[in-house]
């Protein structure tokens, strides 16, 4: 795993009337909420890749399932992670960690963020850039205008390192 990227385990406690899952606990993960976002995605979405410069994102599938791609920016070398997460599990994803996502079927994801977002701390870059070399599971996905035309990894990485150092 990343450096500073937490995966939590999130278990369900139900009974008759449904369940009950615990998100975030202030004693195990030190993360301080500052902003809330829902996001709802259609099967075939691909959103990404951001990468913040201050904020760290607790995200969470309320709903569906995603393949999610990680890379961290802030060294030359940076590793990669790419896994699959659904409502069972908890990811924070550190500043200077791009993070994208693919749901194949329709999802509904909440974003705890640590810095109120107001735009001025997102980069990004191209989802199929090659150096990126990411296995997305979708062939021609919907994109947002932003991340159609959205630069290359290694100017990303360059204001990123410029920017955290």
């Amino acid at each position: 795993m990343i450096p500073g990227v937490d995966r939590r385990s999130i278990e369900p406690h139900g009974d008759a009337r449904g369940s009950l899952r615990e998100l975030w606990r202030a004693s195990v993960q030190p993360f301080e909420p500052r902003q809330a976002i829902v996001s709802a995605s259609v099967a075939g979405t691909l959103r990404g890749m951001h990468v913040h410069l201050r904020q760290a994102d607790l995200l969470y599938v309320v709903n569906g399932r995603l393949f999610i791609a990680l890379l961290d920016l802030r060294s030359d070398t940076g590793p990669k992670d790419e896994l699959w997460l659904d409502p069972n599990e908890s990811l924070i994803i550190p500043p200077g960690v791009a993070h994208g996502y693919a749901a194949l079927e329709p999802a509904v994801v909440l974003y705890l963020l640590d810095h109120e977002s107001d735009g001025s701390d997102e980069l990004g870059f191209a989802w199929s850039d090659p150096e990126a070399a990411i296995g997305w599971p979708v062939r021609d996905p919907i994109l947002s205008e932003r991340d159609r035309t959205a630069g290359s990894m290694r100017a990303a990485r360059a204001l990123v390192r410029d920017r955290l150092t």
